[in-house]
């Protein structure tokens, strides 16, 4: 792109911000413009530190050098996640913005696919592990998305004397065979030890 086509795009963007700025709300700003307000923020930021000049199209990063994620905002994500296992990459990403962090929520995803906590069952699992073997202190949302995903979760601080002394038991819709129809899961679960049973059959 010409100088010249970049100076008219970097005026462009000027106009955006100062038309928002006018109008006095920025969401129904970006909804005329046909922007998002992730767009709009960006470059206001960067109009903030490099002027006009920072409103022009950034040049391409080169595939043979990565742009790479500095180890303690990796951290931070991974303390996020634990702290909210119920937040995906895009509420993750919207986090760390407030922070002053700019991290795309592809790149948000990536880092927690990588360090196994991609899901949501995983982030769970996860906090539950912490919980158990490190003593974490849960909140109350915690305990409550860890007792909504896994059930037997609020009775684990019960304590059985001997095997049999408290069963957990619930019924759930394992799958649908075709010519069998609905296959259902019975599971019984021994307090005492964790010692599960399960009943797989087609009628109750």
């Amino acid at each position: 792109m010409s100088s010249t086509s970049e100076r008219k795009l970097a005026e462009n963007r000027m106009r955006m911000l100062q038309f928002a700025e006018t109008l006095g709300n920025v969401s129904e700003a970006c909804r005329k413009l046909g922007i998002s307000r992730s767009q709009f923020y960006e470059y206001k930021k960067r109009f903030e530190e490099l002027g006009l000049d920072g409103l022009r199209d950034l040049p391409p990063i080169h595939k043979t050098h990565p742009q790479t994620t500095a180890p303690e905002v990796v951290e931070q994500i991974l303390a996020l996640s634990v702290e909210q296992p119920g937040w995906g990459c895009q509420k993750i990403s919207a986090k760390l913005k407030q922070m002053g962090i700019s991290l795309s929520a592809v790149t948000v995803q990536d880092i927690l696919t990588k360090q196994g906590l991609g899901t949501r069952s995983e982030r769970l699992y996860a906090l539950e592990k912490r919980h158990l073997e490190d003593g974490l202190e849960l909140n109350g949302e915690q305990i409550k998305l860890l007792e909504k995903h896994n059930p037997c979760f609020r009775e684990r601080h019960i304590e059985s004397s001997r095997p049999g002394e408290l069963l957990s038991a619930d019924t759930t819709l394992a799958c649908r065979l075709q010519g069998v129809g609905k296959v259902t899961l019975h599971a019984v679960v021994d307090t005492f030890g964790s010692y599960a049973f399960g009943l797989l059959h087609t009628s109750k």
